[in-house]
């Protein structure tokens, strides 16, 4: 009960603020050798916590939220829910990367891991194919999530000393995972999710998403099952029940059994059930009813963005804040 009472003092206490600040950084000045996808970082942080470090404040938090966008996303992000982050203590960074092509390009191929290497190929660096336009898929490694995050840490470090911003690199200067939260909406919450198997995180958080299911296959994707470096209790999904992007709700349910989250009791109702929903894993909305003709009606884009989007910012205030500051058990 006091854990409950001191986490919904600092959610009132950030609410009451808008002290956050966000600004651009462009991918090219931190790194020459981005050629590609060069439309700007966004950064968020409040200089009150992490700076000052004023005791009526949420305490720094010592963890950088590393936010990917879904297929064909730009600008600033999520705007409340970064906002928010940042407020509850978090450094805050909406990355830029090669997200033009969507990870259902990889749906028809027989081979179970090819989703894997598709994501892979963007986080690392790499190629894939993609049997649905019969072509090959290759990111350059200085294009890759991962190299973006080492020089955009690197150049904030040396910009902004005093937000340490190097905190989140190790020693030799790579990402130090286990300070990081990831999270992503669509193709960037499969990222998210993929980058919490292979790596340990802090927390991993997915919005409309994973979505890799194999429709070849009929199954959803092989990775899902791999060994995680993170504990799954780390692991957070927030979904529409109408979202038929990418896949069905029901094969999106199957990848989320697939990966363990169904272990953790019963699907948080976040229309009903209140904070803290049970300490569910797996968080459902069915706000707004929407009628959905196909994947690309305007109604699945409403259902698809619903648990992200910055028009719901008011709503979800409380369920983003339990994502952001749940424990691990």
């Amino acid at each position: 009960m006091k854990v409950l009472l001191l986490v919904a003092i600092l959610f009132v206490a950030a609410l009451a603020r808008c002290d956050v600040i966000n600004f651009p950084l462009q991918p090219a000045a931190t790194d020459p050798q981005i050629k590609t996808f060069t439309e700007p970082h966004f950064v968020y942080i409040d200089r009150d916590i992490v700076v000052e470090h004023r005791q009526s404040l949420p305490a720094d938090r010592h963890e950088l939220l590393l936010f990917l966008t879904g297929t064909g996303g730009k600008g600033k992000g999520p705007v409340g829910f970064l906002s928010l982050a940042a407020s509850l203590g978090y450094h805050v960074l909406n990355l830029m990367y090669p997200d033009d092509v969507p990870a259902a390009a990889c749906e028809m191929d027989r081979d179970p891991t090819q989703f894997e290497k598709f994501r892979m190929a963007i986080i690392q660096g790499g190629s894939a194919s993609v049997k649905n336009d019969r072509s090959t898929f290759t990111v350059q490694p200085t294009e890759s999530i991962q190299n973006r995050l080492v020089k955009a840490l690197a150049r904030l470090q040396q910009l902004r000393p005093r937000e340490n911003w190097g905190q989140f690199l190790d020693g030799d200067g790579a990402v130090h995972w286990q300070s990081i939260a990831v999270a992503g909406q669509s193709q960037g919450g499969g990222h998210a999710a993929l980058i919490g198997i292979k790596h340990s995180v802090e927390r991993v958080l997915c919005f409309g998403s994973p979505k890799d299911f194999s429709v070849r296959n009929n199954a959803p994707a092989a990775w899902y099952s791999d060994p995680s470096a993170t504990a799954k209790t780390r692991f957070f999904a927030f979904n529409h029940r109408q979202d038929p992007k990418g896949c069905t709700p029901a094969q999106l349910l199957q990848n989320l059994v697939a990966l363990g989250l169904d272990a953790f009791g019963p699907i948080g109702e976040v229309d009903n059930d209140q904070y803290p929903y049970h300490h569910a894993r797996v968080l459902y909305t069915a706000y707004p009813s929407v009628y959905v003709q196909g994947q690309d009606s305007e109604g699945a884009k409403t259902a698809h963005n619903s648990a992200i989007g910055t028009q719901n910012a008011e709503r979800w205030k409380q369920v983003w804040t339990y994502m952001l500051t749940e424990q691990g058990r």
